[in-house]
């Protein structure tokens, strides 16, 4: 089942991508360019065989003029959104930690639940416009924050300036859940 959702994710993915790209007028070509991607990655993304890592996600939503949880979400534009638990659409950020999407549609916020294994932490440090808000449910998150690190437990909370060099880690032998929420939208 796993299996079929991110094919099911891919296709979808890759889709919204193209879509996005045609709207606005580039070239696969031209997208490679802006990204600093290779064309060929990026025809298996838009063909639906193979989805982006995060960071490459964001690369490629920035070039288009949108961002990543837009080219994720295909749906309602309705003011009133409910997202049921069961429902909700998921992306891996890596291995051991997974993003779950609580928001969809346009909108002037995030709200992504991250559950995060034993040892595991985001790709690589991250910046991008907006603010950002960490609310920890359960666990333990280390968050370094423009060099700095801060060890955030259950009830503990973040905030601070995206554009800022920002990354997570869970460093504990036990699984961590938290809060990200944003605004603008970054994912």
């Amino acid at each position: 089942m796993e299996d079929e959702d991110q094919l099911m994710l891919a296709r979808s993915l890759g889709a919204s991508i193209r879509s996005a790209r045609k709207a606005a007028g580039i070239t696969l070509t031209g997208l490679a360019d802006k990204t600093e991607l290779s064309q060929p990655f990026l025809s298996q993304v838009e063909n639906g065989r193979t989805t982006p890592s995060v960071l490459n996600l964001h690369r490629i939503a920035k070039a288009l003029g949108t961002t990543a949880h837009d080219l994720l979400e295909q749906g309602s534009r309705s003011p009133t959104r409910i997202v049921r638990a069961a429902e909700s659409r998921s992306y891996e950020l890596s291995p051991s930690a997974v993003v779950r999407f609580c928001v969809g549609g346009t909108r002037l916020m995030d709200c992504n639940e991250v559950t995060a294994g034993p040892h595991s932490s985001a790709d690589s440090a991250t910046t991008h416009d907006g603010e950002e808000f960490v609310y920890v449910i359960e666990g333990q998150v280390r968050l370094v924050i423009d060099g700095t690190d801060h060890i955030l437990t259950p009830g503990d909370t973040a905030y601070y300036a995206a554009t800022i060099p920002h990354r997570w880690f869970n460093d504990s032998d036990q699984p961590s859940r938290f809060l990200f929420i944003g605004t603008p939208p970054s994912f």
